[in-house]
């Protein structure tokens, strides 16, 4: 749960916040590690700098993801501090491989 989060506020997003790594659990992305960007309603916009990069995030719905752990809070300014979406891309990739040792391929295309 974010630390900015009332525990009212974290019940109506299942503990779901922007940061957050996240594994598909329904879908034909199922296995796939994402980064949250975005927490609305229902859904969650996600990315993984390869399938879903930048700006053509994933929409989810929350039941279908499993929460996996929060990245260092610092991921924005590194994020904004690039100037090429190619370089934003390969960011959130390393970002992904690094925080949870998993590459955001589908285990099932190996």
């Amino acid at each position: 749960m974010n630390q900015d989060m009332t525990v009212f506020e974290a019940m109506i997003t299942r503990g779901l916040a922007s940061g957050q790594l996240v594994i598909s659990t329904a879908g034909h992305d199922t296995g796939r590690v994402y980064l949250v960007i975005a927490v609305t309603d229902h859904f969650v916009s996600c990315i993984d700098g390869r399938f879903r990069p930048l700006d053509k995030p994933k929409r989810k719905r929350w039941r279908h993801v499993r929460p996996l752990g929060q990245i260092d809070p610092g991921w924005t300014d590194k994020l904004a501090a690039l100037g090429d979406q190619g370089q934003k891309n390969a960011l959130i990739r390393k970002l992904i491989i690094d925080h949870s040792g998993w590459t955001s391929k589908n285990p099932a295309e190996s």
